[in-house]
């Protein structure tokens, strides 16, 4: 056993060596042509291109320029830790930003973004948490501090095909919907093939959220202090029948099973955006950035449209291939209660180990500024995290007419955007595992009962809670933190280790 230990090792070391040679060989020359390069990890973005032309173009005493094949939060954590990482770090989000914290490889930038003009100030207040992560102090207290800032921000809302309303003389939706109005009209639009009743050829809508009907009936995945899970409670049980009767009990959503077999058929294409754009889903979840795949749909089904008139110029308005209209509404809310939805950034943040992180600062500051916001708008890709550029004359571009709903529901969705609670004992990643089987099995069991749900949402639950428990004991500082929430009126935990 030991022999078989002491290879791995080697082996794992062997592996850092041969990561470390590629990141110092894939690494740009530093004062090329007498400028200070940058490096920023990010994705191969089409968008990328001018964002980074005009950040040298306004900061000609710099060469900035991408990495897009080294992302990957562990390979990041790796070469930032031998101190051959990147200068900028994209992909920062929710789920990975207190594994960087943690790893102590993102610079602290609370101090300087402020004095820069891109603090925290800068953001939507329900956007902050996004950027920020709660790290001990001096005296063990945690504190919350600024780690990035946002390349993009999004705010979910509804996108309804108005072809499909109009083709079975349903009225278009309130902007202002609730759950019961929502599946009401998701029925009527489910639409099966005459005389078979295996496979709607249209569904009424997709890709409602879970969590967000939790949070609407007054659940979260933790308690204030985050030293409990609460995703056992009543509210998320109430939360997952709701939503596995839209898959299985109502067949307004499509289950896996049903995905497959529309797959199988040849009737969609490749996910929900596709279906909405082909006029099989009523109602579709998504965000501003579906605009950049809904501009290259529409060309297509313009040209396609055009083509088919010149073939048949007799033809009636309903026939031959359609052109996707659209408008926006709310996600839905219960009567006479508050409403949320998801939100979501891909922040940027700076390698504490860069030797230049003090320049990068001015790549943060820029992604705050006009020029980048006036990229990110007329492209489209969500919209900037600065406040200030969140207007609905910014978000227009002349050469798409006809977005003006989706760019202002963008804009009304941001005083309810949420994200899910946080613990300081347990990474975001770990919650997402196990959240995400447990939702896996659910959504892929026609017939589980209410009993079956409650008890795999119970069993997320403790394996979220032992995780906890394990931290705070292996975890002098943790264990101290934990402590001192107790004494404020924290609930404990209730497990055997611990007492």
């Amino acid at each position: 056993m030991k022999i078989k230990m002491k290879w791995f090792i080697i082996l794992f070391f062997m592996v850092l060596v041969l990561l470390s040679i590629i990141a110092v060989v894939s690494t740009p020359n530093y004062n090329h042509k007498g400028k200070t390069a940058l490096t920023w990890v990010t994705d191969p973005n089409p968008q990328r291109t001018p964002q980074v032309e005009w950040f040298n173009k306004l900061h000609p005493e710099y060469e900035l320029s991408i990495d897009p094949d080294n992302n990957g939060v562990t390979k990041v954590v790796i070469q930032c830790a031998a101190r051959m990482g990147p200068d900028l770090i994209d992909a920062i989000t929710e789920n990975c930003i207190q594994t960087y914290v943690d790893s102590g490889i993102l610079m602290d930038i609370t101090d300087k973004a402020k004095e820069m003009g891109f603090g925290l100030e800068t953001l939507p207040p329900q956007v902050r948490p996004l950027v920020i992560a709660a790290v001990p102090n001096k005296e063990g207290q945690l504190v919350e501090r600024q780690f990035g800032y946002p390349s993009n921000v999004f705010h979910t809302y509804i996108f309804y095909n108005k072809n499909l309303f109009d083709r079975y003389g349903i009225p278009y939706p309130p902007e202002d919907i609730t759950w019961d109005e929502y599946i009401d009209i998701a029925k009527k639009l489910t639409i099966y093939p005459p005389g078979r009743k295996e496979v709607p050829m249209i569904f009424g809508a997709a890709g409602a959220i879970p969590s967000v009907i939790a949070w609407e009936k007054g659940g979260d995945y933790f308690n204030q202090w985050g030293t409990v899970c609460t995703i056992d409670s009543q509210a998320f049980v109430d939360a997952y029948v709701m939503y596995h009767d839209m898959l299985y009990k109502y067949d307004i959503e499509p289950s896996p099973l049903k995905q497959s077999g529309v797959t199988t058929q040849g009737g969609f294409g490749a996910g929900y955006l596709n279906w909405f754009s082909e006029g099989k889903v009523g109602m579709f979840w998504g965000a501003r950035w579906v605009l950049i795949s809904f501009r290259q749909f529409i060309a297509e089904q313009k040209e396609a449209r055009a083509e088919y008139l010149k073939k048949h110029p007799n033809a009636k308005p309903e026939q031959g291939p359609q052109v996707l209209r659209y408008g926006c509404i709310q996600v839905p809310r219960f009567k006479d209660s508050p409403r949320f939805t998801t939100m979501g950034a891909r922040n940027t943040g700076i390698n504490a180990n860069s030797k230049n992180r003090d320049k990068a600062l001015n790549f943060l500051a820029f992604m705050a500024g006009p020029k980048y916001s006036e990229i990110l708008n007329l492209g489209a890709d969500s919209k900037p995290g600065n406040i200030k550029y969140n207007t609905l004359e910014q978000f227009i571009n002349p050469r798409f007419p006809g977005e003006e709903e989706a760019h202002e529901m963008s804009i009304k969705a941001i005083p309810f955007g949420r994200v899910a609670r946080r613990s300081p004992f347990i990474t975001n990643a770990n919650v997402d595992r196990i959240m995400n089987k447990a939702h896996g099995k659910i959504i892929a069991t026609p017939n589980m009962t209410r009993k079956d749900i409650e008890l795999t949402i119970r069993k997320a639950a403790e394996e979220i809670n032992q995780i906890i428990a394990r931290n705070i004991k292996r975890d002098k500082l943790l264990g101290k933190i934990y402590l001192r929430l107790l004494e404020q009126g924290a609930a404990p935990i209730k497990y055997k280790e611990l007492e």
